[in-house]
C-alpha cells in the first residue's frame, strides 16, 4: 500500500529539461499512504490550491511553469502521483498534460492530456522569479535526500 512520489530532482526537471530528459530520469521515493509528514504537505497544498487557482488565472509578469500533481490509481491500494503541465480550466473543467514518465500507472503516458478531478490534486507549483512557489510535496523529501542536495533545493523553494 505504498504512493510514489516523484523526487525533487524530478519536479526540477519537469521545470527546467525537455519532456526527453524527463523521460531517461527514474528518480523517486516511496512513501507509504500512511506517511503522516506527506499526507500534511498534501493538506497544505490542498488548502492553498485556491492561491494557486488565483494566480493560475492572473500570474504576474514573473511568474511562469504552473504545474498540479494528480493521484492516479493503480492496482488495488496504490497511487501514484505525476506532475502536469499546460493545465486548461474551461466549462468548470480542468485537463492538464502528463509531465513525468508514470512508472506504474498504465493508464497515462507522457504527454497525454487527461482531465483531472479536483479531488485528484494532491499538490501544484509555479515559478516566481525563479523559484519555486508550491510543491509542498517536496518539501518532507528533503530530508530524506544527502544533505547537499537537499540544500541546494531548499534554496530553489519560495513560499506563496
Amino acid at each position: 500500500m505504498k504512493s510514489l512520489l516523484r523526487a525533487a530532482i524530478l519536479t526540477l526537471l519537469v521545470l527546467a529539461a525537455p519532456a526527453a530528459a524527463v523521460a531517461q530520469d527514474s528518480s523517486y521515493i516511496k512513501v507509504p499512504n500512511e506517511d503522516q509528514e506527506m499526507n500534511e504537505a498534501k493538506d497544505k497544498a490542498r488548502a492553498l490550491l485556491a492561491h494557486f487557482w488565483q494566480k493560475f488565472a492572473d500570474p504576474g509578469p514573473d511568474e511562469t511553469g504552473f504545474s498540479i500533481k494528480v493521484a492516479l490509481p493503480y492496482g488495488r491500494n496504490n497511487t501514484e502521483h505525476i506532475w502536469t503541465k499546460d493545465i486548461e480550466r474551461k466549462d468548470g473543467k480542468i485537463s492538464a498534460v502528463i509531465n513525468n514518465v508514470p512508472r506504474d500507472v498504465t493508464t497515462v503516458r507522457l504527454g497525454e492530456r487527461i482531465e483531472v478531478a479536483d479531488a485528484q490534486i494532491s499538490d501544484w507549483m509555479y515559478m516566481r522569479s525563479g523559484k519555486i512557489v508550491g510543491n509542498y510535496t517536496m518539501r518532507p523529501l528533503l530530508k530524506r535526500m544527502p544533505p547537499q542536495d537537499a540544500a541546494r533545493y531548499r534554496a530553489m523553494l519560495a513560499d506563496p
